[in-house]
């Protein structure tokens, strides 16, 4: 742009003006790039907001539902473990509490609890002496008599013996002792699996394993400064009869819990949480008499099984309706984008209307989210087979056979519940829950990956799939078409949950890089080749006028000096 322009001095014409208003003509091109970039990134900002939708639905369907999910194979893949399938009653919940997963057998199940499960647990018979006072956690070690030294503890890791060697100095504190043992690990970094503490108050050393169970010990290899060995042990751990609890090599174990159930006898558990013939079991205290015989009572939650379907159904129900009004929304083709310009003439409130305008309908009619939609309604009505896809699934094999229709045509596939007392989803749940939950969580045989399936595979797959996989199957190739078109923006975190080849995939098949973030790549390319264009095209106006200023400038002159000539004669 030349340095130097002559603003009107000679001609009186508002130069600038001109030049600025003769460049606004020039400008309808360029503004034009500007806004299509402006349009495609506010398509960026729907696509992502629409794929967060997705994302968050399967997210929260999952979570509601309790089931587990797998990058290969079916989104889900165990209902087993379920815990709102079967309701289990205990008849003493003072004794044990119990909960029932999907795969406990109804009915009432007998149960005797003979031992409840325990680690070892030890504390001083009496107070710990530094000389003739009681000794605290400040108490140094050589106030006990100790002098510097270690104390060797073995433990067992995946069946091999290991040491952990505690080192001390006399110097150290009783807690510095206490630290030490519950921070020491052996040479691998296995835990040693103590917990030490020391009681001011009552000037007593406690040591308990963290675990229960016959498995869980205490065992000492070495203690020649017979901290917690020998009958005259510094802390002193005695029994009863003054014997020291601890003797070099030799084990103090924890205990099983123990029970009988339905008749099968002496079952043990290294702890008092345990889950047998798929009741959860939680044992909360050792009856008076152990040949007591308590009930637990299983049988299907039909509110509860009714009430998470209907959870599932409100929330497909909320999506669609977002979605099918995303497709449909109104386009203001008369709102575009605002210039710079424009906004400088314009308030806060009229651009946000204006802008809220401009925004609406650019999705109308997509095809992916349009597809999408498709897919997810028909992926629930079509019927789900056996594994192998020839035969039909049993009980119930279509969504209608559990009392789950479409409304009127104007909900747009929005599901309906039946309550019908014979044929509603409620009659379907008393009726064999267990069908119900397989044919909406029904894996497939097939477990490879889908970039790996054949044609035929993938139509088996699906035709094997329940309709909740199918359907999650089908949001997650459409927020993939999603990535594809408009890239993952904020949310990549988000879709790793979901599943995690969905950004695999982006990064594989488009380098990361979106089909939306290449139009607007080109279209700022446009746009600098625009700017440079208008910028020769508003220096050769100045050029121009600077021309004509001076032209104007020397007549000036010239007149002034003949005037002055023809005065002066």
């Amino acid at each position: 742009m030349d340095s130097m322009r002559i603003t009107g001095l000679a001609s009186g014409m508002d130069t600038e003006s001109m030049v600025r208003d003769l460049m606004k003509a020039e400008r309808v091109r360029v503004d034009k790039y500007y806004q299509q970039k402006e349009i495609d990134k506010w398509k960026q900002e729907q696509y992502n907001d629409i794929n967060k939708e997705l994302a968050n639905f399967v997210l929260d369907v999952s979570k509601e539902f309790g089931v587990s999910r797998r990058s290969y194979g079916s989104m889900i893949s165990d209902t087993s473990s379920l815990n709102w399938v079967k309701k289990a009653s205990s008849s003493d919940d003072t004794i044990f509490t119990a909960n029932a997963t999907a795969k406990a057998v109804s009915g009432t199940h007998k149960i005797k609890v003979k031992q409840l499960a325990e680690g070892v647990s030890v504390g001083s018979k009496s107070e710990v002496l530094a000389g003739t006072s009681k000794a605290t956690s400040s108490t140094k070690l050589s106030e006990l008599g100790v002098n510097d030294g270690l104390i060797t503890f073995q433990i067992n890791v995946d069946g091999t013996q290991k040491d952990v060697t505690v080192n001390f100095l006399a110097t150290d504190t009783i807690e510095d002792l206490v630290d030490k043992i519950n921070s020491a690990t052996t040479a691998d970094g296995d835990a040693l699996g103590i917990q030490a503490s020391f009681d001011d108050t009552s000037g007593r050393l406690f040591l308990s394993t963290k675990e229960t169970g016959n498995a869980s010990q205490i065992k000492i290899t070495s203690d020649a400064e017979n901290l917690f060995t020998g009958n005259s042990n510094k802390f002193k751990l005695l029994d009863e009869s003054d014997q020291a609890i601890f003797t070099i090599g030799t084990a103090v174990t924890g205990k099983d819990a123990q029970i009988d159930f339905d008749g099968a006898v002496g079952i043990t558990y290294s702890s008092n949480q345990f889950t047998i013939n798929g009741i959860d079991i939680n044992l909360n205290a050792l009856p008076t008499n152990t040949d007591t015989e308590y009930t637990i009572k299983v049988e299907t939650d039909v509110d509860g099984v009714y009430n998470k379907i209907k959870s599932f159904v409100d929330k497909y129900n909320d999506l669609i309706d977002k979605l099918n009004k995303k497709v449909s929304e109104k386009r203001y083709r008369d709102f575009m984008p605002l210039t710079k310009e424009q906004k400088e003439a314009m308030n806060e409130d009229d651009i946000k209307l204006w802008e809220e305008k401009a925004k609406s309908g650019l999705l109308k009619n997509d095809d992916i989210i349009t597809r999408t939609i498709q897919n997810m309604r028909n992926g629930l009505y079509e019927t789900v087979y056996k594994d192998g896809a020839t035969e039909a699934l049993g009980v119930f094999s279509q969504l209608s056979q559990i009392g789950i229709t479409t409304g009127e045509w104007k909900d747009k596939g929005k599901l309906v519940i039946s309550d019908d007392p014979e044929k509603g989803l409620k009659a379907a749940i008393e009726k064999d829950v267990d069908a119900v939950l397989d044919l909406l969580f029904k894996p497939s045989s097939i477990t490879k990956s889908d970039k790996d399936l054949t044609a035929e595979e993938r139509e088996t797959k699906r035709k094997e799939s329940g309709l909740l996989n199918r359907l999650f199957d089908d949001i997650v190739t459409g927020m993939k078409d999603i990535v594809n078109k408009s890239g993952t923006g904020e949310n990549a975190d988000l879709y790793r949950d979901v599943k995690s080849n969905i950004l695999i995939d982006f990064v594989t098949n488009m380098g990361s890089i979106s089909y939306l973030d290449k139009d607007i790549l080109n279209v700022e390319k446009s746009i600098t080749r625009e700017e440079d264009r208008l910028e020769k095209i508003e220096d050769n106006y100045w050029r121009k006028f600077t021309a004509m200023e001076k032209a104007l400038s020397e007549m000036n002159s010239q007149s002034a000096w003949l005037m002055s000539q023809v005065g002066g004669m």
